[in-house]
Order: C-alpha cells, then structure tokens, then sequence
C-alpha cells in the first residue's frame, strides 16, 4: 500500500471502535498449499523484495503471467499476452539535497537523510526565511519566505496553511511516524515519474513541505532570521519498466464482458534497501496470492455468467504506475467493468478487530453492503482518518466511474513497510481463511444481475 506523506503522522493513530467479525472457516476449495507456495515464491529471498521496475519485479511479473496461464486464465493484455509493459522515466538527484540557513556570519546546514527530508525539492530555492510557532498569519507575512515552523509536534493543516498562504517552503518537526520512515522518504526522487503514454495531470504547485529531526531545529532556534538556500541538483531520468498483468475468464452470458467484474492486488515492495531485503509479505504479496488463488478456483470450475479479469499491478508503492498505465490503455472497455475488488494487506489480522475484514470506502457505494447480505465477511473501514480508499489502485478506477474498494485485514501492522515484513510474520491460515470466506460472495456477483452503484454524493 501506497503511502500518504502528509497522512502518515496519522498512522498510529487510535483505531475506531467496530463491532468484530469472524471470519468464515476456510472453504475446502482453497487450496492452501498452492497460497502457500505462492506466498513463498513472491516473497522469498529470491525476488529481492519485487522493487519497482528491477529485474526482480519483471520476473514476479512473469510468474504471476505463467501461474495465470497454468490455472487456465486466457491472456487478458492481449490476444495472447498477459503482460502490459509500462515505460517509466524518474528523475533523479545529482548530489544530495541541501539547504543552508544563514544570517550574517552565522549559518546552519542541513542534509537530506541526515537532518531533514525535502519532499520533490525544485534544483534550486532562494528565499528569505522567518520562524513561527504559529500557522495563523496573514499571508504576507509567509508569502515567498522559507518558514521554520517550529511548532512542538507535527502539524498537518498548520504546514498546508502556510504552504497555501504561498510559502516558498515550510521546514516542519518530523513526526514519530516520519522518522519510522525516514530512509524511505529521503530516497525518494526529487519529481514525478512520467509514464510512457500517459497524460498525468501536473499537480497544483505549492511550496515544499521539508521534515526535519529535532536537532537540525534546535540549531535553528539559536539564529537569527536571514537567509535560506536549497539546492537539489537533479541529473539524468533513470528509465525502467514495469509491467501490468492481466488474465481473463469470459463468462458465457451474451453480454458478459460488459458487466464485467475486475479481481486485482500489486505485486511490486520496495525492493533492497541498504541491503536489507523489504520482502512485502503482506503489501502485497498476500493480495497478490489471494487474485491467483481466486484465479485458480474460478479457472477450474463452470464458467460464470459474467467475466472475470485478474489484474497483478507493478509499481504501486511508488504511486499506481502500472496502474495508470492500464487505465490510460486498457484491455477492456473501462464503462465495462461493474466492478473491482483489490485485495491488499491480508496476512495480518488487527488485534484489535481480530478476524475483522474492511472494505475501504464502505459508506460510498452499495458493493460491500451488498456483497456481505450474501455472506461476505466484511465491513466498514475501522480507520477512516488513513483516506485508504485513495491509496491503493483502486483509487485509480474508481476516478474513472468504476466501483472500486480494497478489501484488507489490518492496514496498519507494525510491519507496515518495515523490513520485518516477511512470511515469518504472515499468517497463511489468516489468509486461507479471508479467501475461503469469500470464495461465495465473488460467485454470486459473477452469477448476478446486480449492478454496483456509488451512493449518491459519494462517487471520487
């Protein structure tokens, strides 16, 4: 799962109280070795860790293709492909970012990953820069300035309050949860990726936001207001591929592919990182497994009246690209699709909710009410204040109309994109189970007349 930057103080968050649900015994139609076998091939030691766009990825791509193709699932990318093959070009940084505080003769200097993270820096920043303890300014105050925030604890609406007053740039305390991920954040690349055939839209432009450890603030607080520089050379684009894959089962009614259902999960992590493998066992190896597994039981069995694809996304950790791309050239008919159910995080049940299965976005449409009068085991999302229906592929459906929800267990483990995310800490029954409980309520949809609808007022 994606993360939010400026959600990602929220992450500890207390979860809100939900009645629990018990999942359903596991039906003996799921074949436990073969998740299992799965799960140990997508997330063992071998593939690194599937980063987005290494050759690690590519060869999860192809086993997920070929696992499609042993279950019986016909090419659903192409007439006989179950690869979409997505070009990336990311910039990159030709030094470490840097900004240097000055007044007078005095000056004080921070490093990315050593003091302070800089998310997309522009090459270059030069601006006068003041100190507030206090967001609510008039805007002249802040407008073109880089603002020291120096407020106790992070705070979201304070920094995007400056940021909107038309700050150049806000330096603010980072959070626990920030510093939890500080590597992973200080590696990222100074832009957006572009996507080879994709219009993506350039997002509004404001100041940048800037975390920074407690004592790159301290030596802050001992000088006196002045001047502020960033610099954050970038150098060449680093170009990758990653890749969407894609099978299908045609379902025997006259107009199957128009009322078509989408089952899908991303199969990319994070990759090595100071050569420690990040396997993504659970995000999302596990939702990975679970589509295959869906795969392998519809693949075998009487075909449905609607159809069915499968879609394995590449990329999504660094922000739906796979995704993107199939949506700008989709295999199907997009205003096709009744619906999309992608499975993200199934490994790991929530102490607090145990056996508990959330549908992001409930409250938005009538799928997951729905799906659980037909025995789904599913219910609303225990933790509104993540925004976790916006922060994985369906996302990126439902702008485009479809009814699309992610189905997960606990989204916010202490695992969460921590290096001890790994099949020893991933509960194979767990995930048997979730699939098991499910394997009747996706056949009904599959069977049904029912057609998915946004609640009114709700469609992103």
């Amino acid at each position: 799962m994606k993360p939010s930057i400026l959600l990602a103080a929220a992450l500890a968050a207390a979860a809100l109280a939900v009645p629990a649900l018990s999942v359903r015994a596991a039906k003996p139609v799921v074949c436990a070795q073969c998740v299992k076998a799965n799960m140990q091939r997508l997330a063992g030691d071998e593939l690194r860790g599937r980063g987005c766009g290494t050759e690690d990825e590519h060869v999860a791509a192809r086993f997920v293709a070929e696992t499609l193709k042993r279950y019986g699932v016909a090419p659903g990318a192409g007439v006989d492909s179950y690869l979409q093959a997505v070009q990336l070009s990311t910039p990159t940084a030709a030094a470490t970012p840097a900004l240097r505080f000055s007044a007078g003769a005095a000056q004080v200097d921070l490093a990315q990953g050593r003091d302070m993270v800089a998310l997309e820096p522009p090459p270059a920043l030069e601006a006068p820069f003041v100190r507030l303890t206090d967001a609510h300014v008039a805007p002249e105050a802040v407008a073109g300035k880089i603002v020291v925030y120096d407020s106790s604890i992070y705070d979201a609406p304070g920094v995007q309050g400056l940021l909107r007053a038309g700050a150049a740039a806000v330096l603010t305390p980072a959070s626990d949860v920030i510093e939890a991920h500080w590597t992973e954040l200080a590696g990222r690349p100074p832009g957006r990726t572009q996507i080879a055939g994709v219009e993506r839209r350039a997002p509004r432009r404001t100041g940048v936001t800037i975390f920074a450890k407690p004592e790159a603030l301290a030596a802050l607080r001992g000088l006196p207001e002045g001047q502020a520089r960033l610099d954050a050379p970038q150098g060449p684009p680093r170009e990758r591929t990653t890749y969407a894959v894609t099978g299908v089962l045609h379902g025997w009614a006259p107009d199957a592919d128009r009322h078509a259902v989408l089952l899908s999960a991303h199969y990319d992590h994070l990759g090595v990182r100071d050569g420690v493998i990040f396997h993504g066992a659970n995000d999302d190896a596990s939702g990975t497994a679970a589509v295959l597994e869906f795969a392998r039981i519809l693949g075998s069995g009487a075909k449905h009246r609607r159809t069915v694809y499968f879609s394995l996304f590449g990329c999504e950790e660094e922000g739906g690209l796979a995704a993107q791309a199939f949506l700008a050239h989709p295999p199907m008919e997009i205003g096709d699709l009744a619906a999309n159910l992608e499975f993200e995080m199934i490994g790991v049940d929530d102490p607090k909710h145990p056996g508990f299965l959330m549908l992001t976005g409930w409250e938005r449409s009538n799928l997951g009410p729905t799906l659980a009068a037909h025995g789904a085991r599913i219910g609303p999302d225990p933790y509104p204040e993540q925004n976790f229906f916006s922060r994985s592929d369906n996302y990126q459906l439902a702008l485009r109309g479809v009814v699309a929800q992610t189905i997960s267990a606990w989204p916010i483990p202490p695992t969460y994109h921590a290096a001890s995310d790994d099949l020893a800490h991933v509960d194979l029954n767990l995930m048997d189970q979730v699939i098991g409980s499910l394997v009747a309520p996706v056949a009904w949809l599959l069977d049904s007349d029912f057609q998915p609808a946004w609640t009114p007022g709700q469609k992103p």
